[in-house]
């Protein structure tokens, strides 16, 4: 038995059982999915952690804020928990930097109930807002529910594309290109070019691509599009001002392989 209560009393005193079998069983299952829990708080941290382990995930946890933005894309969580304390402004300053870079799920836990704050959190797309004290038992089942709804289909699950002498390999997250050298694809910059050379030449609409990327989360937000569209240019293009493979036409892109 495992005792989840914090010197800050932000978790509740009900004992969580670290015995009972794992949610996940790691020899029969294609995906573990990935928590990546943010929590600054060093005695909180690590009970998030244990229970979530306990139950066969595998869980990324980092306390520095700045560096959970770094981390963020090169970590291709299924869900995100931000446990931050800090001003609730700065809470959704990290939620919007992770937005633009993912479409996993993201749990905010407050510290108290403040209704314009939860409002605020939901109004921004936060797909669920936990207030404190909460029991372990809860967060895990709140946790295995959303890593069962989460939409989003694992890069490597993708197929194989090829468009042209360009070739995009979903277990290496990375497009060869004819010379043969590999650039390395953050998950969104990946599923967008998964997309476009699934049918080289073929202008997609911002409005088929954007909820095909993004789902809800960027339902009508083209600027989320232009960032991305951006950021792959300069990763794929020999000159980005002048781009040949990703081409943008009149309301869409197309990769010309």
């Amino acid at each position: 038995m495992y005792h989840a209560y914090t010197r800050r009393g932000y978790v509740s005193n009900e004992t969580f059982n670290a015995d009972q079998p794992s949610t996940f069983d790691r020899a029969n299952v294609v995906h573990i999915p990935k928590v990546f829990v943010v929590c600054d708080q060093m005695d909180t941290g690590p009970v998030w952690g244990y229970i979530l382990r306990q139950q066969g995930l595998i869980v990324s946890l980092e306390h520095s804020r700045q560096k959970a933005i770094d981390r963020w894309s090169s970590e291709m969580p299924d869900l995100v928990v931000l446990d931050v304390d800090s001003k609730h402004q700065e809470r959704m300053e990290l939620y919007k930097s992770f937005r633009e870079v993912s479409v996993a799920p993201v749990l905010l836990i407050l510290p108290a109930y403040h209704e314009t704050q939860i409002l605020e959190a939901y109004a921004s797309g936060m797909d669920e807002v936990i207030i404190k004290p909460i029991s372990p038992a809860i967060f895990l089942a709140k946790i295995l529910a959303w890593g069962r709804r989460a939409w989003t289909v694992p890069v490597a699950n993708l197929s194989l594309v090829q468009a042209g002498k360009h070739s995009l390999d979903p277990g290496r997250r990375c497009l060869t290109n004819p010379a043969g050298s590999e650039i390395a694809l953050t998950t969104l910059e990946f599923h967008l070019l998964h997309l476009l050379m699934s049918r080289p030449g073929h202008i997609f609409s911002a409005e088929e691509i954007i909820p095909s990327i993004w789902g809800a989360y960027g339902s009508g937000d083209q600027v989320l599009l232009k960032n991305v569209v951006y950021r792959l240019r300069k990763k794929i293009e020999a000159d980005p001002s002048h781009p040949v493979l990703l081409q943008t036409w009149q309301g869409g892109y197309s990769f010309q392989g």
